[in-house]
C-alpha cells in the first residue's frame, strides 16, 4: 500500500514513478490518500484499488511559521491519529504486507513492515526553539517506521541540511525521484507557471500572477494546479490556462518552456533537475522547508530564489 499525504500535490506526483517501480517488480498496489492527491493517482492509475484516508485539512491562514503550527496542530493531530487507526481497519480487511507512507506520520501498523518517505529528516527554522520542537516530534515521527526512504543524494544533497541526520536510525538514499523523462522537445512557452500547494496561499499567489501577466506579450502558459478553484478566464491569445496537467502533459510543458515559475516545492524541484531546466523558486509565506530551499539552491543547477512578499 502506497500512501502520501494530500499537501499540494508534490506527495502524490513523487509516489508515481514508486508506483511504476512497485508494478513492474509484479507487486500488487494499494494506493490511499484523500482529496486532490488522491483524484490525481485515480487519474494515473485507474486500474489500481484505492481507499480515502483521513484529511490533514493543512491551511496557510499567516505568513509565518508560528502562526502555520499554532493554527494547523490540532487539525494535524487529529488526522495522525486518526489515520493509525484508519490503518489498523485497512489492514484487517485487506491482504497488505508493506505500506509506503509518504509523510503521513500516523499511518503504520505494527503486525506489517513500514516505510515513510521523507527528505525533512532536520527541519529547519530561525526560531532554534521551534526548530528544536519540531525536531524532537519529527525524530520520534520518522523513527517509529521501519525505514526512511530519502529521495536525494547523500553525496551532493539537492535538499541540503534538510536531508542530513544522524538521529534517523534507518534509511535510504534513493537519489532524486521524478515521473518525468528527459525528450528533445522545440520550445514554445516563454514562461511557465506552475501552481500547486494548500488554500489560500495557491490562490492568492494566483490572483498576484494573474494580474501581472494578463496583458503580456510573451507565450505563456499557466497550470493551475487544481481543479476544485472557480474557473478562469485570460483574454489574451498568448496565454494558455490548464487547471490540472495529467504527467505526459506536464512533461511536454515543462521541456518547451524557456523558463519555469513555481513553488520551491522539493518534488518540482526535483522535477527541474532531473530535466535540466530552468526555474525560479516563489517560498510559500510561513514554509520554512521552501524557504530554506529557495534560498539554497538559489544559483545552483539553474534555479535562482524569486522572492515575492506575502505571495
Amino acid at each position: 500500500m502506497v500512501a502520501p499525504l494530500n499537501w499540494g500535490l508534490g506527495h502524490a506526483t513523487r509516489c508515481i514513478p514508486i508506483i511504476n517501480y512497485l508494478i513492474s517488480e509484479g507487486k500488487q498496489v494499494t494506493i490511499a490518500s484523500d482529496g486532490e492527491a488522491l483524484e490525481l493517482l485515480q487519474e494515473e492509475f485507474p486500474t489500481l484499488k484505492f481507499l480515502t484516508l483521513p484529511a490533514y485539512n493543512v491551511r496557510y491562514v499567516g505568513a509565518t511559521l508560528w502562526s502555520i503550527v499554532v493554527m494547523n496542530v490540532p487539525n494535524v493531530l487529529s488526522a495522525i491519529i486518526s489515520e493509525y487507526y484508519k490503518a489498523k481497519q485497512i489492514i484487517k480487511d485487506n491482504d497488505i504486507d508493506l505500506i509506503i507512507s509518504d509523510s503521513r506520520f500516523g499511518f503504520r501498523h505494527s503486525g506489517i513492515t513500514n516505510y515513510i518517505i521523507s527528505h525533512q529528516l532536520t527541519l529547519q527554522s530561525s526560531n532554534s526553539v521551534i526548530r528544536w520542537g519540531l525536531n524532537m516530534i519529527n525524530n520520534l515521527l520518522l523513527n517509529a517506521f521501519d525505514l526512511c526512504i530519502v529521495p536525494d543524494y547523500e553525496d551532493h544533497r539537492l535538499s541540503g541540511a534538510l536531508s542530513k541526520s544522524s538521529k534517523i536510525k534507518n534509511k535510504l538514499y534513493i537519489g532524486a525521484v521524478s515521473r518525468f523523462k528527459k525528450i528533445d522537445l522545440s520550445i514554445k512557452y516563454d514562461k511557465a507557471y506552475i501552481l500547486s500547494g494548500p488554500e489560500p496561499a495557491r490562490t492568492k499567489l494566483e490572483t498576484h500572477i494573474v494580474s501581472k501577466i494578463k496583458n503580456s506579450s510573451e507565450n505563456i502558459v499557466l497550470i493551475r494546479g487544481t481543479q476544485n478553484a472557480e474557473a478562469l478566464t485570460i483574454n489574451n491569445p498568448n496565454i494558455k490556462i490548464i487547471d490540472r496537467a495529467n504527467a505526459k502533459t506536464l512533461n511536454q510543458i515543462i521541456l518547451q518552456s524557456k523558463t519555469i515559475i513555481s513553488r520551491s516545492g522539493y518534488t518540482s524541484i526535483m522535477d527541474y533537475y532531473t530535466l535540466s531546466k530552468k526555474a525560479k523558486l516563489i517560498p510559500t509565506p510561513g514554509q520554512s522547508e521552501q524557504e530554506y530551499l529557495a534560498a539554497y539552491l538559489d544559483g545552483k543547477y539553474g534555479m535562482d530564489r524569486l522572492v515575492l512578499s506575502s505571495f
